[in-house]
């Protein structure tokens, strides 16, 4: 059992359903209450959304590692299709895992009226595969690929909302002139950050896993532009990352009765950051990078808990 939830990546599965769960109660619908306007998206229809994407993250997971053993061995990290889960149950788990999603997620796409929408989980399932049969061997084009596809998991949440909500206060929005496009910039911003974040954690993965993937031909970006350029894109990344935040706080979120954000985003996300750039100017070749890694996991966490701050300056309102 133990090796089954170390496959499917179960850590990551929780902050998952956390970051959806979170999108949703405490940052879509404080701002919806604003109007009062009450969400219409069901708990129920809600939780098969989260689930299915839950399942197929876990079949990406599988597949990933099913295709990963070599590289794993080589960089020296725990294998487990082929030595603790056999290479055939690995790969049917990844089926009826990525089955489960697309069934769910085509429940949900017919409850909002867009049966279209099924195709977001075909495509994800999709992206998942070819990320890990080809696109991460190819140069920059995986990590891409995955920065996408964790970004849009807290959007997803807003694209399932946004129909019903129409459908719902069509009236509304017609004599009022206005729509729920406001919804996808405050969804949005978070989306930006996640892509950043984990296109920074792929390229410092990459950065300590040179010597394996050299090892199978994968074109990483430090196998292609060297050690120390892949280190300066890393840090030039961590600081437009940084001055991202501070801007959307000083364009966006700077009011006079908002003392906790500018404290917020320094110690809690832009302090990080910069201590992780640090290190990363300091890593020497063949040297791990875990309290790095540790620190923009921190980081990341604390971009998507910003949602309980918002929740909390918008219920003062």
């Amino acid at each position: 059992m133990l090796s089954f939830l170390k496959l499917i990546r179960l850590p990551n599965l929780i902050i998952i359903a956390l970051t959806q769960y979170v999108m949703r109660y405490f940052i879509i619908q404080p701002i919806l209450a604003i109007n009062r306007i009450h969400l219409q998206l069901s708990d129920i229809d809600f939780s098969i959304l989260v689930i299915a994407t839950l399942f197929i993250a876990a079949g990406g997971y599988i597949i990933n590692d099913y295709f990963d053993c070599k590289a794993d061995r080589l960089n020296k990290r725990e294998v487990i299709v082929g030595r603790r889960i056999s290479r055939r149950i690995s790969l049917m788990l990844h089926q009826v895992f990525s089955f489960i999603g697309l069934v769910l997620g085509g429940y949900v796409s017919y409850k909002v009226g867009h049966w279209q929408f099924v195709l977001i989980f075909f495509m994800a399932g999709g992206l998942l595969w070819f990320y890990s049969t080809s696109y991460k061997n190819h140069f920059i084009l995986g990590n891409l690929v995955l920065a996408f596809i964790c970004a849009a998991i807290p959007f997803l949440v807003v694209i399932f909302e946004i129909p019903p909500l129409n459908k719902t206060y069509a009236e509304v929005l017609v004599a009022s002139k206005t729509n729920f496009d406001y919804l996808l910039y405050w969804v949005g911003a978070f989306s930006f950050f996640s892509f950043f974040a984990v296109l920074i954690h792929q390229f410092i993965r990459d950065l300590v896993s040179v010597k394996g993937d050299k090892e199978i031909g994968r074109k990483s970006l430090p196998s292609i532009i060297g050690f120390k350029w892949t280190k300066t894109v890393i840090v030039g990344l961590i600081l437009f990352l940084s001055v991202s935040v501070f801007g959307v706080w000083y364009q966006f979120l700077n009011a006079p009765m908002d003392k906790i954000t500018p404290w917020y985003f320094c110690l809690l996300i832009i302090a990080p950051l910069l201590l992780l750039a640090y290190l990363v100017i300091k890593l020497k070749k063949d040297e791990s990078l875990k309290f790095g890694v540790f620190l923009l996991r921190m980081a990341i966490l604390a971009g998507i808990s910003y949602a309980f701050v918002v929740n909390h300056i918008l219920g003062k309102l």
